[in-house]
């Protein structure tokens, strides 16, 4: 009887090691973003007539005074862009 029920015991662990389920695949990735980030139509007037990194001032929308170069966007054109935030 003990030989059967060795059997049994390595039967039964084959047939529950089927039922142990896997862990769910991971998420799929975001997918690309297709649409277009374009800086605003002011950033572009600013260095119109301007050479690449020319100094230009901006006026913003509320009035207020930006300091900027006139950097190469990745479609060619040359555009405002202020400096980078102080690092904290």
């Amino acid at each position: 009887m003990t030989r059967t029920f060795g059997w049994s015991l390595l039967g039964l662990a084959a047939v529950l090691q089927g039922c142990v389920m896997p862990p769910p695949p991971p998420p799929p990735p975001p997918p690309p973003h297709h649409h277009e980030h374009r800086p605003p139509p002011e950033f572009m007037r600013a260095c119109e007539g301007q050479q690449e990194g020319a100094v230009v001032q901006l006026t913003g929308r509320n009035g207020e005074s930006f300091k900027g170069s006139c950097q190469r966007a990745p479609d060619g054109r040359l555009v405002f862009m202020p400096p980078p935030p102080p690092q904290r």
